[in-house]
């Protein structure tokens, strides 16, 4: 049986694009082959688990459309470290690779028309471990923290760069919002 690559997985996703209306169904569409991307070793390389030190986390670019559209990373979280309360301001797509990552989902109490503003409240929390994925949708807000002692690794798939979304970090308890701009390795 030939090796699922992430040609291939890029070639399904945009096959379901085009088929597809909603963020929604497109990011459950894409749920399952991310899954199976996950578990497919032959494209993981070992720079894969490499974290930058003042992140706490890297970030490892697989695969962009030239216009942001469609990004794929594979991103590597240091133990105890992760990413406050964040949007992605496009629907994303997250399956476990290696370790543990624990996600917080926040729902928004304000109506997010103060600038800088935002009242935050916990919703859920789950665990992503390999074999395992979750879907958030452009306004969905979740933190991510690996809360494992070994290097946690993800496949990540959105419908636009993360850079180029407009998407906002959260400090829960100054109820504050601010721009989120992450430092990217290019594959």
């Amino acid at each position: 049986m030939q090796a699922y690559t992430v040609q291939d997985y890029v070639k399904d996703i945009r096959t379901i694009v085009a088929k597809n209306k909603g963020d929604k169904s497109i990011a459950e569409a894409i749920k399952p082959l991310s899954v199976k991307l996950a578990a497919e070793t032959s494209w993981f390389k070992p720079e894969y688990r490499i974290i930058d030190e003042e992140q706490g986390f890297g970030l490892h670019l697989l695969f962009e459309e030239e216009n942001h559209d469609l990004a794929v990373f594979v991103i590597a979280w240091a133990p105890g470290k992760g990413l406050a309360a964040h949007n992605h301001k496009t629907w994303a797509v997250v399956a476990g690779i290696e370790g543990q990552e624990h996600e917080t989902g926040y729902r928004r109490l304000d109506d997010g028309q103060q600038e800088g503003f935002a009242d935050l409240e916990v919703s859920h929390e789950e665990t992503l471990h390999p074999g395992t994925a979750v879907c958030c949708m452009p306004e969905d807000i979740h933190s991510v923290w690996n809360n494992g002692d070994k290097i946690a690794v993800s496949l990540h798939t959105y419908g636009r760069h993360l850079n180029h979304t407009g998407r906002s970090v959260f400090d829960v308890e100054r109820k504050t919002e601010s721009p989120c701009i992450v430092k990217v390795q290019k594959d």
